[in-house]
């Protein structure tokens, strides 16, 4: 049987009278691709930054591994295997694709970047580099500029970037956001082929892109868990079309 390696318990957080999470429990499967929707405003960023660190938990814990780290700064929850993607990109416009990914590769060896141009021909970079690119799909965009990319690839590339730590739980927060059709298709493909070698938690209002890839889907209302569930379940729940499938989104 397949290990759970997020088990969120009873975790809430509130901003005055407002819940942006409240009593939330849902596990995660090693190698899932697990997504989480909901309607604006269910608590879905809240919930991202509280498992990344950048926000800490009123109550209730977060198990990583079957470690509590409800509590633990951010990058030691890095370090342990936890990477994510942001809503808006987080790349070096003015760098090449290479450059960038060999920046990340240095990160999280440690470097301290007081000789960067040196760290390009680092043997961590020069070993990781090419899998790292080949990984996302852009081998061929390695000497370009990262501001000539289109928006999808600028997508991958964080994802790339993120990938490069080796984590075993991918975050990726709103990864369609903005995309366009063949962006989201192709953005589609990456993900699915990254599927068992990573564990993903996907946060995503594009439904087509939830129910084509998910294994498991958590549904969030007012900070709660409406329902986890496998898609065909979620997609015919009444509950769930009521409160955000049957509204429109």
């Amino acid at each position: 049987m397949t290990e759970n390696i997020l088990q969120v318990r009873n975790l809430s957080k509130r901003y005055g009278a407002l819940w942006a999470t409240r009593d939330l429990s849902f596990t995660v499967r090693r190698g899932h691709i697990h997504a989480v929707i909901g309607p604006n405003g269910a608590g879905k960023t809240t919930l991202v930054n509280q498992l990344t660190g950048d926000i800490i938990a009123d109550s209730g814990s977060i198990l990583f591994k079957k470690q509590d780290i409800t509590r633990m700064p951010d990058y030691r929850r890095a370090r342990l295997g936890i990477a994510r993607s942001f809503q808006i990109t987080h790349i070096f416009e003015n760098l090449s694709v290479a450059e960038n990914m060999a920046l990340s590769i240095c990160a999280h060896n440690g470097h301290n970047f007081r000789f960067w141009r040196n760290s390009l021909k680092s043997q961590a970079v020069r070993r990781r580099l090419p899998q790292a690119l080949a990984a996302v799909d852009l081998e061929h965009r390695a000497d370009m500029p990262a501001r000539v990319l289109s928006h999808g690839e600028k997508r991958q590339l964080e994802v790339g970037m993120a990938l490069t730590g080796e984590p075993e739980l991918l975050i990726l927060d709103e990864p369609m956001a903005g995309m366009g059709p063949g962006g989201t298709v192709e953005l589609s493909k990456l993900i699915n082929k990254l599927k068992g070698g990573v564990t993903i938690l996907l946060v995503e209002h594009d439904m087509d892109v939830v129910f084509s890839l998910a294994d498991m889907i958590t549904v969030l209302v007012y900070g709660k868990n409406l329902l986890t569930g496998e898609p065909e379940r979620v997609r015919d729940d009444a509950e769930v079309r009521a409160a955000y499938l049957g509204d429109g989104k």
